[in-house]
């Protein structure tokens, strides 16, 4: 068995629940309810509290505070809620995410190989996906929903409540109000919808042929003719079948308590 290593500086609080082969460097604290899953790395000065789970091979550098109470006026630390993260996250210097609120989904919840850079911050009763990127000073409000591979610039702002749907890209700087369809590219202050992430979906192995089906759809919704909801309507009947943009109308079509992000000439 690869026991842990712990730095005799650093504070282990009792009940906590450390993994085979984590590594715990100088002055960290690990409160009484967090489980650290099996190879866990925590650089140093590190704070993880509350009901916090870490996924194997989750790697954490100095500064960072993961687990916390939510930055909610009248929140408490609630037996139930926490944060639970996927295997394999990176939090890097000063990040920072919180645990869930019990008036909220109790759970936040980060999911496998995400990347948080310098300073991220993602707060209480986030849901994000896999494979998420937040550059250096992202900043996600309490409640939001992320889907998988989604990538912020820095300095992004995500207001409370908002949805990112899967592949879309926030542009650097960007203040999202409204929630982002997957694909999408977003961009500015209020953010509006500037076009596909052609380039992410490259990366990511989708086809020639399905880029082009959904640039397609694109252009018949938001660069057609005519009411937006007549152009939603024209657009379900003409893509019946085609699962990535059926992806997309279905975002749009779901109750929300957020408005959509549309670009700036959308009817």
């Amino acid at each position: 068995m690869n026991e842990p290593r712990i730095h005799p500086s650093s504070v282990i609080h009792e009940g906590a629940e450390i993994g085979e082969g984590v590594e715990i460097g100088p002055f960290c604290e690990v409160g009484p309810q967090v489980v650290l899953g099996a190879r866990v790395r925590l650089h140093g000065r590190v704070t993880i509290m509350g009901e916090t789970i870490l996924g194997e091979d989750c790697e954490v550098f100095p500064g960072a505070v993961l687990g916390c109470r939510g930055q909610s006026l009248g929140a408490k630390d609630e037996p139930g809620t926490g944060l639970v993260v996927g295997p394999r996250t990176v939090f890097r210097e000063f990040s920072s995410v919180h645990a869930g609120l019990v008036h909220g989904r109790k759970i936040t919840r980060i999911g496998s190989d995400c990347y948080f850079m310098t300073y991220a911050h993602a707060g209480h009763d986030c849901q994000i996906g896999n494979h998420c990127v937040f550059a250096n000073a992202a900043e996600i409000g309490g409640h939001c929903l992320v889907g998988d591979h989604v990538w912020m610039g820095g300095v992004v702002a995500i207001h409370q409540f908002s949805e990112i749907g899967d592949h879309a890209f926030v542009a650097g700087g960007a203040i999202v109000v409204s929630d982002v369809i997957p694909f999408g590219i977003v961009a500015g202050n209020r953010a509006q919808l500037t076009g596909l992430n052609v380039k992410g979906m490259t990366r990511r192995g989708f086809s020639r042929e399905d880029i082009r089906i959904i640039r397609r759809a694109y252009k018949m919704l938001f660069e057609g003719e005519g009411a937006f909801a007549d152009r939603l309507e024209a657009t379900v009947q003409a893509f019946q079948g085609a699962p990535h943009v059926t992806q997309v109308l279905d975002f749009i079509r779901k109750d929300r308590s957020r408005a959509l992000c549309l670009p700036g000439n959308t009817g």
